[in-house]
């Protein structure tokens, strides 16, 4: 477990931690992915309950390659801060690229939980390169990826974008 306090100017502290995902978690997880506001943000489709569950279950909580860290402010938790290893696009420079991602339920946006939570995140769990994805309309995700030390490399890696609107960040030397 990781525990930071955070204050910020006319809002009451935070005791933000990290403590791993678990089964009993993912009921509260469905419902930050069911919210249509951060869907439209985020550019990523919410999935039917089963598909979600075998999702988590054989994808995250099952990889021993994957790390799944619930974010929680005080006894509440609020999102995940997840990272991986994406085989499945990378590109032959870069065959075992790390992704990391997050998700914050909507009524914890905008107080500074999902740049602290990943950064705690980053400095406890990852030592190497790591990337993440990012819709270019998804300022709040750019905001998080800039303050914790990204910077966009979707030129150089242009293979590896899907879509026009998908954006690829990188954090430390490759």
């Amino acid at each position: 477990m990781i525990l930071v306090t955070q204050h910020r100017k006319g809002e009451p502290e935070m005791n933000i931690s990290l403590h791993p995902i678990t089964e009993a978690d993912l009921d509260i997880l469905f419902e930050f992915e069911h919210d249509p506001i951060a869907n439209k943000m985020a550019d990523f489709p919410a999935r039917k309950r089963k598909a979600f569950n075998l999702h988590w279950q054989q994808k995250v909580l099952a990889n021993e390659k994957a790390i799944a860290q619930g974010i929680w402010i005080d006894d509440v938790l609020v999102g995940n801060v997840v990272s991986w290893i994406n085989t499945d696009s990378a590109a032959k420079t870069d065959p075992q690229m790390r992704l990391v991602g997050y998700w914050i339920g909507r009524e914890h946006w905008g107080k500074g939980i999902a740049t602290k939570a990943v950064e705690m995140f980053l400095k406890e769990f990852i030592s190497s390169p790591v990337f993440a994805y990012i819709d270019k309309q998804n300022q709040g995700s750019v905001a998080v990826a800039y303050a914790n030390g990204f910077f966009d490399v979707t030129a150089q890696y242009s293979q590896l974008i899907s879509k026009d609107n998908l954006r690829l960040f990188r954090r430390g030397n490759v």
